[in-house]
């Protein structure tokens, strides 16, 4: 089949004022309409794609950030963990406390001191739970060096004992010798109970018919 050809003898008819305006109006149309047709949405779509792309960016950034602040908290709660554990180490049971406050004040009498008052106070559990304050009033009267040792040995107790308090009156002569009356409270941290697991039901109980028992034969 044989293409129709196709003529341009109706160019030469036109004016050439009205071909330079169809040739200005052929280099100012054809750009325009690529750029509205072709290039304006490539460029909208350019700009949709490059906004998608630093949001996810951003997004990815904060993730970062949020993994890095996360890997730093699971660290320093590592860490709490264990110093925890060290310090419930240190918290005998409360049995073993108050044989402990036992020895200190043995202790005490065995470095020359007066032990006038060894007065407990109201047992109270912390609020976290993790510990129980067993309080005591102590007063004694001794050598002042005496006095700072004892203060020393307590310092030095493996287990949790805080003394809080100190209080020392005037030194008096008392049988040839200063001796210097020391008010003080004596704490000692102790582990909270063990919680009392409830026994477990094997089932229903059966109701009682009120009948007596058979007698035994």
């Amino acid at each position: 089949m044989k293409l129709p050809e196709i003529s341009f003898e109706f160019l030469r008819t036109i004016p050439i004022v009205q071909k330079v305006l169809l040739l200005l109006l052929l280099m100012v149309g054809v750009p325009a309409i690529f750029y509205y047709t072709i290039w304006d949405e490539k460029n909208v779509a350019i700009q949709t794609l490059d906004g998608e792309i630093a949001k996810q960016e951003g997004q990815i950034q904060e993730l970062s950030i949020k993994a890095k602040h996360l890997e730093e908290l699971m660290a320093a709660n590592k860490q709490l963990e264990i110093a925890l554990e060290k310090k419930k180490q240190s918290l005998p049971p409360e049995e073993e406390a108050i044989l402990l406050l036992k020895q200190v004040s043995d202790m005490g009498v065995r470095l020359g001191l007066d032990i006038r008052l060894w007065r407990p106070g109201t047992r109270a559990e912390d609020p976290s739970k993790l510990f129980v304050r067993l309080p005591f009033n102590v007063e004694l009267a001794g050598g002042y060096h005496t006095a700072a040792l004892f203060f020393d040995r307590i310092n030095n107790l493996p287990r949790i004992v805080s003394v809080s308090g100190l209080r020392m009156q005037s030194p008096k002569i008392e049988q040839e010798r200063v001796v210097i009356q020391t008010v003080f409270d004596l704490t000692a941290f102790v582990a909270p109970p063990e919680p009392v697991a409830k026994p477990a039901q094997s089932g229903p109980a059966k109701a009682s018919t009120g009948a007596p028992a058979p007698a035994a034969k």
